[in-house]
C-alpha cells in the first residue's frame, strides 16, 4: 500500500468521494445540525453529539447501511459503494462536533445571556456588557428578551440582528478549524502510517460498511454475536423509555456509587454500555492506564479534602477534580504533545524539506492538502485568529497564550482519542482558564476577561472537529479514498452544519423561549460564564504560581512514565492516562473502562486472540445498540411530545 490516503492503482471512480456521496452527506449533516439541537432543547432526549463517540452519526449510518442502501440495491439495482458510504460517515462525524457542545449550542445563549441575565445585583451591564465589542454581539440587546422568552404569535424572528455577529464568529471558528485541519494534514502520515495508532473509533463504521461477499448486506449485520450485544442496551433503554410513558413499568437502574476516605470523595460505579463497548477495543496497557490514573486522581482528591489542603477552588470544566489534579494532567498533556513532535521529528523534517525546498522525492500529492498549503494555512490561520481575538478585547500576549494553549490541547486530545479510542474526555484545564492562571488578570484586562468568557463556547473541548477529522482520515486510509476531494467534502460539511445549526437554534429559541427549553445551555452556561467573568474582573487574580508548579510536576511525571514505558518490557501502565485529569467525563467513565479492561484481560488470558476476535462483535453491538436505541427514542419522543428520556452517557 502506498503511503497516502489512497493508492495510485485505485481507479478514481472507486475512491468513493463522488458528487452523489457528498450531496447525501450534506443532507445527513443538515439532519444532525437541525435534529441534535431539537433533541436536546425541545425533546430533552439523549445528547448524540456531545462527545467523540458521535452517536448521531452512528445512528444515521445504521439506517443508511442496514436499511436505505440495501433497499436501494434491491429496488433499483444500484446503491452506494463502500467508499461512498464512508464518505457520508466521515462528513457526519465532522458535523457532529459542531451543533452542541462543540460550538453552536454554547455560543448563541452566551451572546444573549450576558444581557438577559444582567441585574443591578450582579452588575453585568457595567462589568461585562461595556467590555464587549459591538460587532461581537447582536446590535439590539433589548431584543434578547424574546430570545429567552419567545416571540408573540405572528412576530418574525429578528434574523437581521444576528447576521453580523454570527458572520464574525463564523470567520473566527472556521479559521481555527482550518488551522487544526492543516496541523492534522502535517501529522496524518506520522500517526496513521508510521506510528500506526489504532483509531478504535474507526472500527465500528468500517465494520458496518464492509460489504464482504454479499453486497446486499454488510457481513457485520449477519453476526449473531453483534445482535446479542445490540439487544442488551436496546432492551434496557427501551424499558426505561417506556416507563416514562407507562408508569407501571419499573425502570432498570444501573447507577451506583460509593463514598471513600471518610466520605471525602465519591466513586461513580455506573456502567455505561457505549463506554464498555468502545473501551474493549483499547490496548490493555492503555485501558489500564486510563482507569488506574483516574482512580489515583480520586485518591489524591480525597486525601487533599481530608487534609483540608488546596491550591485554590475547583475551576470551570475541570470539576470534580481539584486544581492540583487538573494542572498536573495539563502538564502531562503538554509533555505528551512535545514528545509526540519529538518522535515525529524525522517526518517533520521531511515536511519541512517539502515546504521550503520542494523536495520531489517526498510525495504529498494525495494528502488532503499539500504540505506547503498546510504549513502556510496553519500560519496564516493562526495569525488571523490572534488578530481576531485581539480585536475581541484580548491583549496580543493573551491572545497568543489562549490560541497556543487551545491548539496544544486540540492536538493532545486528538492524539488521545486516536490512540485510545476514549470517546469521553475533555481538556483537564480549559485554555481560557490557563490564560488567566499563567498571566494574571492584570495582563489580560477586563475586555480580555470578557472575551475569554465568550471563548467557553468553543473551548469546552468535550468534542471538536480535529479529533473527529483524525478518525475520518484513518477511515479514508483504510478504504483508499481520494483525500483531496474528501477535504472539500469535510469543508462543505462544516459550513452546512455551522449555518444549519445556528438557524435551527435561533428558530427554536424564538419559537419556544430559551428559558422554556431543556438542557443547561440557555440557563446554565450564560450564568456560569458571566459569574466567572465578573469574579475575575471584580477580584483581580495574580499569576497562579502553585498552579503552574503542578503543571511542571505533571510534565515531569509524564516524561518519567514515558521513559519507563519505552525502556521496560512489559511495563503495564500507559502514561496517556496521566493527561486526562478528573473531569466530569473521566469521573463518570472510568469504571466502565475498568470493566472493559477486566473482561478483555480474562478473554485474552483464557481464550487468546481467537476468542477476542470472536466476542468483539458483541462489544461493538453494545455501542451500536446504545446509540440506535437512544436515537430511536428521541424520534419517538419528538413525535409523541414526551421528554426527558436521556439514555446515553451525558
Amino acid at each position: 500500500m502506498a503511503n497516502t490516503c489512497s493508492t495510485a492503482q485505485t481507479p478514481r471512480t472507486e475512491r468513493g468521494v463522488s458528487t452523489r456521496a457528498v450531496l447525501i452527506g450534506l443532507v445527513f449533516c443538515m439532519a444532525i445540525a437541525v435534529g441534535e439541537p431539537y433533541g436536546i432543547l425541545v425533546v430533552g432526549g439523549s445528547p448524540l453529539t456531545a462527545d467523540f463517540s458521535t452517536g448521531a452519526a452512528i445512528f444515521l449510518f445504521f439506517l443508511l447501511t442496514l436499511a436505505v442502501n440495501p433497499l436501494s440495491r434491491v429496488v433499483t439495482g444500484a446503491g452506494l459503494r463502500r467508499g461512498e458510504l464512508v464518505t457520508v460517515h466521515i462528513m457526519m462525524v465532522v458535523a457532529a462536533a459542531i451543533p452542541s457542545w462543540g460550538l453552536t449550542l454554547n455560543l448563541i445563549p452566551l451572546l444573549g445571556g450576558f444581557f438577559y441575565y444582567a441585574t443591578p445585583e450582579n452588575g453585568w451591564a457595567l462589568v461585562i456588557q461595556e467590555n464587549l465589542p459591538d460587532w461581537l454581539v447582536p446590535d439590539d440587546p433589548d431584543k434578547f428578551r424574546t430570545l429567552f422568552e419567545g416571540v408573540a404569535g405572528g412576530q418574525p424572528v429578528p434574523w437581521g440582528q444576528w447576521l453580523k455577529p454570527l458572520m464574525a464568529w463564523g470567520l473566527f471558528i472556521t479559521s481555527v478549524y482550518f488551522v487544526t485541519l492543516c496541523l492534522l494534514v502535517i501529522l496524518r502520515r506520522q500517526w496513521v502510517e508510521r506510528e500506526r495508532l489504532l483509531f478504535p473509533l474507526s472500527v465500528l463504521p468500517l465494520q458496518m460498511s464492509d460489504e464482504g461477499e454479499d453486497r446486499a448486506l454488510p457481513a457485520f449485520f449477519r453476526s449473531k454475536m453483534m445482535w446479542l450485544g445490540f439487544f442488551v442496551p436496546t432492551f434496557v433503554n427501551s424499558v426505561n423509555a417506556l416507563s416514562s410513558y407507562y408508569h407501571f413499568i419499573p425502570r432498570i437502574k444501573l447507577s451506583s456509587s460509593i463514598w471513600i476516605l471518610r466520605d471525602s470523595v465519591r466513586l461513580d460505579l455506573t456502567p455505561h454500555f457505549e463506554i464498555l463497548g468502545l473501551s474493549f477495543l483499547l490496548n490493555a496497557d492503555v485501558s489500564l492506564g486510563v482507569w488506574f490514573f483516574a482512580f489515583i486522581a480520586h485518591l489524591q482528591t480525597g486525601v487533599q479534602a481530608l487534609l483540608g489542603w488546596s491550591i485554590g477552588p475547583t475551576q470551570p470544566f475541570s470539576d470534580p477534580g481539584p486544581p492540583s489534579v487538573s494542572h498536573m494532567a495539563l502538564g502531562a498533556m503538554f509533555v505528551l504533545v512535545i514528545l509526540g513532535f519529538w518522535d515525529a521529528r524525522a517526518h517533520l523534517r521531511d515536511v519541512g524539506r517539502k515546504v521550503f525546498l520542494g523536495a520531489p522525492e517526498i510525495d504529498d500529492s494525495e494528502e488532503p492538502l499539500s504540505y506547503r498549503t498546510a504549513a502556510v494555512g496553519a500560519v496564516l490561520g493562526s495569525v488571523f485568529a490572534v488578530v481576531w481575538l485581539t480585536a475581541a478585547g484580548l491583549t496580543p500576549l493573551a491572545a497568543v497564550v489562549l490560541l497556543a494553549a487551545a491548539l496544544v490541547t486540540f492536538i493532545g486530545i486528538a492524539r488521545i482519542v486516536s490512540q485510545t479510542g476514549l470517546a469521553y474526555c475533555r481538556a483537564p484545564v480549559g485554555a481560557p482558564i490557563f490564560t488567566v492562571n499563567v498571566l494574571g488578570t492584570a495582563m489580560v484586562g477586563p475586555a480580555g476577561i470578557a472575551a475569554l468568557g465568550l471563548s467557553f463556547a468553543w473551548n469546552d473541548l468535550r468534542t471538536f472537529v480535529m479529533a473527529s477529522a483524525a478518525t475520518g482520515l484513518k477511515i479514508a486510509e483504510v478504504t483508499r479514498l481520494e483525500c483531496r476531494r474528501l477535504f472539500l467534502a469535510i469543508a462543505a460539511s462544516i459550513v452546512v452544519t455551522l449555518v444549519g445549526s445556528a438557524v435551527a437554534i435561533l428558530s427554536y429559541a424564538y419559537a419556544y423561549g430559551g428559558i422554556n427549553l431543556m438542557g443547561w445551555q440557555f440557563r446554565g452556561i450564560p450564568m456560569f460564564a458571566g459569574d466567572w467573568i465578573s469574579h475575575n474582573i471584580n477580584n483581580p487574580q495574580p499569576v497562579h504560581l502553585w498552579h503552574l508548579a503542578f503543571v511542571g510536576v505533571g510534565g515531569v511525571l509524564m516524561a518519567a512514565m514515558t521513559y519507563l514505558k519505552n525502556h521496560i518490557v512489559g511495563f503495564p501502565f500507559h502514561p496517556i492516562g496521566l493527561a486526562l485529569g478528573l473531569t466530569h467525563p473521566i469521573h463518570s467513565a472510568w469504571f466502565s473502562v475498568f470493566l472493559a479492561w477486566l473482561v478483555k484481560a480474562a478473554v485474552l488470558r483464557y481464550g487468546g486472540a481467537k476468542l477476542y476476535l470472536g466476542v468483539r462483535p458483541l462489544f461493538l453491538g453494545l455501542v451500536l445498540g446504545t446509540f440506535v436505541s437512544a436515537g430511536f427514542w428521541v424520534v419517538v419522543d419528538a413525535l409523541t411530545g414526551a421528554s426527558g428520556n436521556v439514555l446515553t452517557f451525558a
